[in-house]
């Protein structure tokens, strides 16, 4: 290893490569990388070739992540229950069965033999380079949890291609999986089936900001985008931090998710880019009607029979494998279903229809995205490829143009059945409760309900791009999470298919506070010449709380004077509380006193009526006035009865009792991550305050990794903790800001900031599994270096030559 010093690359191009499988497996065969580590352990990966630069990307995030990466590939090989024997309520078993009935074996091996040279070349470059480092360090000084472990191994292609379909299903499929796996005809011997206390999505989240600033509104009239995607902060679901160049060839810097290739959110000399997790559906399920049999259901006039297949796995049990088999059942639709609750009965059932199964397209995708040189560029990209499977794009470049859209893979419905949807969204409580945690209910039976062809789709059934929403501006356009009909504080898009998300419903708190700050209207926003870089990362992190502006000062009228209410048969004094209302700063910063009773405040509403109007606001939400409204504080009861804002008031003052937390402790001396050993105190909230920087210790997929928690979980508070976190002691982050960034550009190229606040390594022995949570505690963002003499004098920077062959 040695110090860094600039060098100078060759600026040739290679042409696309066109060579078939033999030429390209011989030609492919060895390997060769440079890769400089700088402040943070941020990876600069350069090499000649695509396959030698992933070749560098696999082996650097495998020395950061390997046990991780194994660990999802065990998963999706359906082998958790060969190592880890069934798991709690069988999960083990039903994952396992679940990956095999979803096919995402035979799916991976269809991309191994179908995908373009390019794309062959950088996921066998990146299998050989996380081989490479695997030979070369073995698995004694993995953490402890993993060491030594014989299940981890060496990856194939094969390998590689199988976790990615799995990640297409990120949104979809991979979330019911255990549904999938578990789902026997009401004849068939009962078996264990999946926890039901776990949303299949959770509502409203996961989430994410994404901002676009353009050349009418930024001081210099270039581009800037905003990142601030929000993911877990612990297994499957994180990112890794890298810069990737290919002389002539490729030149980007951003994040990937761990095992992936190229950069999935960043940019590169010209573009920037960054992406927000849509509220459209991703998947539908059907509800089916029996026929004459257990595996029969009645579509229209008809009835099918349900195809079956027989799957065998390995189950660890004392020591011991043993073989187990089970028959799974499919529908024309999909695989059946044994959804909590509903199941599968002699009166129907469920079957799983998923957009992104076959979505072979994304590894292309965003080979095509990491080499635009312009917004024009990345929007023919993906109106070519149409390969995105989950998410929003928000893109600015360095003339200034910017693009919003929502190109995510979204079925496409009828007019008319898309109509009964969102009419059943309204009346009917199973279409509404599975709604709410992202899941489209359909008819099975009703041939009305098939997803329709349509010219230009990327498969059958599926929305083509020319139907998707977007938004092309010169000004701002931002997401965060509701569906895409607000793009910008000014811009309105037509209703877009009603899968892409219900038109004209109510904004989150969020959401609104993003269009506010985007605005101008909030606490912080541009400098008198427009925006610079420095106010949107002091936008980023200013902590308002937007239904504090909006109502605290009504609030503390309404509660001045109030000396004790009547909460659950308890008389609660609220003259402290209202007091450090009176004295809070509205924000929620480390030392804000009062941020943690306005949120339990907030939480005694609904999401609903956060949203809509209720008992909380006067002037309820208005499609017209969609970032303005719901607005006003809901005025008092006549005749002195029952006020919903004074019991909310005491029961966040009985709620933080119970948590036993002073209501004067300052956020920082109770919202935390524990990591490494150590309790770093976090600014930020959740999504009950209306603020843009998001941190929660709720708001996860289901966790599909193995990895142990690094401190033991606090103990619940009773029907509090699932809406805002809290807990006995605090509020422990698990979830929320992950790669935080500005990224604007001047006459030299891209100008960058940023962290990957979780940290670059997943090993909490490493000092870069703590350092970037204890910059962002203190708002400290790191100069994103992609200039070459920039990343020669960062003071950490390292450098190593990696080699290594497909032998």
């Amino acid at each position: 290893m040695v110090r860094c010093t600039q060098s100078m690359f060759c600026q040739s191009y290679r042409g696309e490569d066109s060579l078939g499988s033999l030429a390209y497996s011989q030609r492919m065969s060895t390997y060769s990388a440079e890769i400089r580590r700088t402040t943070h352990g941020v990876a600069h990966i350069r090499a000649e070739t695509l396959g030698s630069v992933a070749f560098g990307q696999g082996y650097a995030c495998a020395a950061d992540h390997l046990p991780t990466l194994a660990d999802q590939i065990l998963k999706v090989r359906s082998e958790r229950a060969r190592f880890f024997g069934r798991g709690e309520n069988d999960c083990h078993i039903n994952s396992d069965f679940g990956y095999l009935a979803l096919g995402v074996r035979e799916w991976g091996q269809r991309m191994l033999d179908t995908q373009p040279t390019e794309i062959l070349e950088l996921v066998s470059g990146y299998a050989a380079g996380v081989n490479r480092w695997l030979a070369e360090n073995g698995t004694d000084s993995l953490p402890q949890w993993c060491r030594s472990a014989d299940w981890i191994r060496p990856v194939s292609p094969l390998d590689l291609f199988t976790l990615y379909a799995d990640v297409a299903l990120m949104a979809s499929g991979r979330n019911v999986v255990e549904m999938v796996g578990a789902a026997q005809p009401p004849d068939a011997e009962p078996v264990v089936g999946p926890a039901a206390d776990q949303p299949i999505i959770p509502p409203d989240h996961p989430g994410s900001n994404g901002w676009g600033f353009g050349s009418e509104v930024t001081a210099n009239g270039r581009g800037m985008v905003v990142a601030n995607p929000h993911f877990p902060w612990r297994g499957d679901g994180r990112f890794w931090e890298c810069h990737l160049t290919v002389p002539g060839e490729l030149d980007v810097y951003g994040v990937s998710l761990i095992g992936t290739p190229l950069v999935q959110m960043g940019f590169n000399r010209h573009v920037a880019w960054t992406h927000t997790f849509s509220a459209g559906h991703r998947f539908c399920f059907f509800q089916i009607h029996p026929g004459s049999g257990p595996s029969s259901y009645r579509f229209g006039e008809e009835t099918r029979e349900m195809t079956s297949q027989a799957h065998r796995i390995s189950v660890l049990d004392n020591g011991e494998l043993s073989h187990l088999d089970r028959v799974l059942w499919r529908t024309h639709h999909g695989p059946m279903l044994d959804v909590p609750f509903l199941g599968w009965s002699a009166a129907g059932g469920f079957a799983l229809g998923d957009s992104n199964d076959g979505n072979d397209r994304f590894l292309g995708q965003y080979l095509a995205i990491n080499r635009a040189t312009s917004v024009d560029e990345l929007r023919t990209a993906v109106h070519q490829k149409q390969g995105l499977p989950w998410t929003n794009t928000v893109a600015a470049d360095d003339h200034g143009e910017v693009w919003y859209a929502d190109a995510a893979t979204t079925p496409l419905l009828s007019e008319e059945t898309g109509r009964r949807f969102e009419k059943a969204v309204d009346e009917d409580l199973v279409t509404a409760l599975l709604f709410s945690q992202r899941v489209a209910l359909l008819d099975g039976s009703d041939p009305a309900s098939e997803w329709v062809g349509a010219d230009g789709a990327p498969q059958p059934g599926r929305a083509p791009i020319g139907m998707l929403p977007e938004l092309r501006t010169t000004r701002t356009a931002f997401n965060s999470n509701d569906p895409y009909w607000v793009p910008s504080p000014d811009e309105r898009l037509d209703p877009a298919p009603t899968l892409c998300g219900l038109h004209g419903r109510a904004l989150s708190p969020r959401t609104r506070m993003n269009a506010t700050i985007l605005a101008g209207r909030a606490p912080s926003g541009p400098s008198a010449d427009g925006w610079t870089s420095e106010d949107a990362e002091a936008a980023l992190l200013d902590n308002a709380s937007l239904l504090a502006e909006l109502l605290i000062d009504e609030v503390v009228r309404r509660a001045t004077g109030v000396a004790v209410v009547t909460v659950d048969g308890r008389e609660v004094e609220l003259a402290e509380a209202v007091q450090l209302l009176t004295n809070w700063d509205r924000r929620f910063d480390l030392n804000s006193v009062g941020a943690i009773i306005w949120r339990e405040f907030l939480a005694s509403f609904p999401e609903a009526e956060l949203r809509n109007g209720g008992s909380l606001w006067a002037e309820p939400f208005d499609p017209q006035r969609a970032i303005e409204t719901p607005s006003g504080l809901h005025p008092a009861p006549l005749g002195g009865g029952h006020d919903p804002i004074l019991t909310a008031l005491g029961r966040a003052v009985l709620v933080l009792e119970a948590a036993e937390i002073a209501i004067d402790s300052p956020l920082g001396s109770v919202q935390f991550v524990e990591r490494s050993g150590q309790r770093v105190p976090l600014h930020g909230a959740n999504e009950v305050e209306g603020i843009a920087n998001v941190v929660a210790p709720i708001g996860n997929f289901a966790r599909s990794d193995l990895e142990p928690l690094e401190a033991e979980e606090l103990p619940l508070i009773a029907g509090r903790t699932e809406r805002t976190g809290i807990r006995r002691g605090g509020y422990s982050v698990t979830y929320g800001a992950s790669f935080v960034a500005v990224m604007g550009f001047d006459e030299r190229g891209p100008v960058a900031k940023g962290l990957l606040v979780y940290g670059q390594s997943g090993d909490s022995r490493s000092p870069h599994h703590v350092d970037q949570v204890e910059a962002f505690s203190s708002k400290s963002l790191r100069p994103m270096h992609f200039h070459d003499e920039d990343i020669a004098a960062d003071p950490h920077c390292v450098s190593v030559t990696v080699t290594g062959s497909t032998d």
